[in-house]
């Protein structure tokens, strides 16, 4: 089997650029974790992963994770404590649905792109970025 086109490093370089951008924009602290295949449901291991990280240990309780599996195709996007009273159900599902389908259509790069943008319109009026905004979290890719 040859390797997944998530998995190239040059596809991860420019994630993390996304990752940038999206954090000069909003307090938030955000992840993308990829992994090749898990037979978990997909949000017990959005939730594992998220713990794994230490990504509760933030100081606003506001941190991400876009999880995206590879075999089985499956993803979710999952936020702390912090995010959710200014999150809706619905507002969770368009961001999945609006990743989803980039990815279903290998627009890999500007499908995070995009959804990155969206959540930061939405969250950059509630957790806006600071001058003395601390980047609390690594912004590589995790595997």
């Amino acid at each position: 089997m040859s390797q997944h086109p998530l998995l190239n490093p040059e596809l991860s370089q420019s994630f993390q650029l996304e990752i940038e951008k999206f954090e000069r924009k909003t307090s938030c602290e955000i992840r993308i974790h990829i992994e090749e295949q898990n037979s978990a449901a997909v949000l017990d291991r959005a939730a594992f992963v998220f713990d794994h990280l230490g990504m509760h240990k933030t100081h606003q309780r506001n941190a991400l994770l876009l999880y995206i599996q590879i075999y089985p195709a499956a993803l979710a996007i999952i936020g702390d404590v912090g995010i959710h009273p200014h999150v809706t159900s619905e507002q969770w599902q368009n961001w999945k649905d609006l990743l989803a389908g980039s990815l279903s259509k290998g627009e890999f790069v500007s499908g995070i792109a995009q959804t990155l943008q969206t959540m930061a319109d939405h969250l950059s009026p509630i957790f806006p970025w600071t001058e003395n905004d601390i980047n609390e979290l690594s912004d590589q890719i995790s595997r």
